[in-house]
């Protein structure tokens, strides 16, 4: 199975990398003043931390998924209403009157993907941190510079780090051998049973070997998790027999429970009751709820134990994070409810959302395209009631001049004068 290692994260990871690294620096920091360092312990704790302060952004998805269960039937029943009306007028009227359910229950279209989408950079710089811990925590930072120093010491040590790569199947983006961070990312890829293995391709060097042998048995240690399982190996070897493939296969088969767990028990069932079977959202949702779990299955079998760990860890805090939320909200009728996201509109008016400005723009354009069909059709009325009305450019067809075959005019004028003649 391939490692993969990244570098620090950039970009718009960046800040999220940062905070969350301060954290697991501290976690690992405290644990090591303890006499309990471990990495799986700090990932299980920073997990929860990291739930934790992303409270806020739960709160804020259930609230909505309460209100939802009054704002959905609503919704499908304005979109039956306009079902195959393609034109601009009707697809501006139907904006028109979703927001105004929007605004009846003091809720806003982007309530419920808002949170989902502030948490998925944040999920993403998790896994970056788990990936690369030496990174971000300066303790194992060090243990592992202990190595890489005489490394980049060795001559010729390039070339065996390469081969090393290569041999066993390190993933180093963009590999360098002057930059140490570049080999301690490397070196944080190499599995329980590689360390001798990089042993003996620097034996010229007594330096590494010794440096290896100082500090290899506390890397495992601190990686170490129940069951003589890795963080940094994959949680199954069928090459070993029962031995690599229990207890590890506990972490695939927990991913996919507690995901299938979090998903029924985090889903509203009055949400799911007022989906109409017809409803292309409620169709994706069942969807993604029988894919998720599986989803989780397959990946925590081809990453990294840690990785599972973290899975694992997160669908179980989540959980019971929307539980202690969903059980005080449920002292709360939900008329309060309504009442309390109502004020809050009311607090913020004059200061729409950028979904809202785009409904109130739609629902504007409606009432103004309505306004000038409607005065369009008074004009055709009031000219259709003059007697003397005539289409524009209108040119009567002169009843002695000859009849021309090819005219249109002539052709309706002839069969007129034939039905009088008859």
């Amino acid at each position: 199975m391939d490692v993969i290692v990244l570098t620090k994260v950039g970009g718009i990871l960046g800040p999220f990398a940062l905070i969350f690294g301060l954290i697991m620096n501290a976690i690992y920091e405290v644990l090591d003043l303890v006499g309990i360092p471990n990495v799986a312990l700090t990932i299980i704790l920073f997990t929860l931390i990291a739930n934790i302060l992303m409270l806020p952004l739960t709160i804020k998805q259930q609230r909505y998924s309460r209100v939802s269960a009054l704002v959905t039937p609503e919704i499908q029943k304005i979109n039956k209403k306009y079902k195959g009306r393609t034109d601009e007028v009707s697809q501006r009227r139907m904006q028109a009157e979703t927001m105004e359910v929007y605004k009846k229950y003091g809720a806003s279209p982007s309530s419920g993907c808002l949170p989902v989408l502030i948490s998925f950079p944040i999920l993403l710089a998790l896994y970056r941190i788990i990936y690369n811990i030496p990174s971000y925590v300066n303790s194992i930072h060090d243990l592992f510079l202990t190595i890489a120093t005489p490394i980049q010491q060795t001559t010729g040590g390039a070339a065996i780090m390469d081969q090393l790569i290569e041999e066993l199947k390190i993933s180093v983006t963009k590999f360098d051998f002057q930059d140490i961070e570049k080999i301690i990312d490397a070196l944080n890829g190499v599995k329980t049973t590689g360390w001798d293995t990089v042993a003996n391709a620097f034996a010229s060097n007594p330096n590494v070997v010794q440096a290896i042998n100082n500090v290899k048995d506390t890397i495992i240690n601190i990686n170490s998790m129940p069951g003589g399982l890795n963080v940094m190996d994959a949680p199954v070897h069928f090459s070993q027999g029962m031995a690599g493939i229990f207890p590890g296969i506990l972490i695939p088969i927990l991913a996919g429970v507690t995901q299938y767990l979090s998903v029924k028990i985090t889903t509203p069932k009055n949400n799911n009751a007022a989906a109409a079977p017809e409803n292309d959202m409620a169709q994706s949702m069942k969807m993604m709820n029988v894919f998720m779990p599986l989803f989780s299955v397959w990946i925590c079998f081809t990453l990294p134990a840690g990785v599972g760990l973290y899975w694992v860890c997160n669908s179980v805090f989540r959980t019971l994070m929307v539980v202690i939320v969903n059980r005080f909200f449920n002292n709360k009728d939900i008329d309060e409810l309504v009442k309390e996201n109502a004020e809050k509109v009311a607090e913020r008016k004059g200061k729409p959302t950028f979904t809202e400005k785009l409904m109130s723009n739609g629902a504007s354009n409606a009432q103004e395209e309505t306004k000038k069909y409607q005065s369009m059709s008074d004009i055709a009325k009031a000219n259709r009631s003059k007697k003397d009305y005539m289409p524009k450019n209108y040119t009567p067809v002169d009843k002695d001049v000859p009849l021309d075959p090819g005219s249109i005019s002539s052709i309706a004028h002839m069969l007129d004068k034939s039905k009088k003649d008859d």
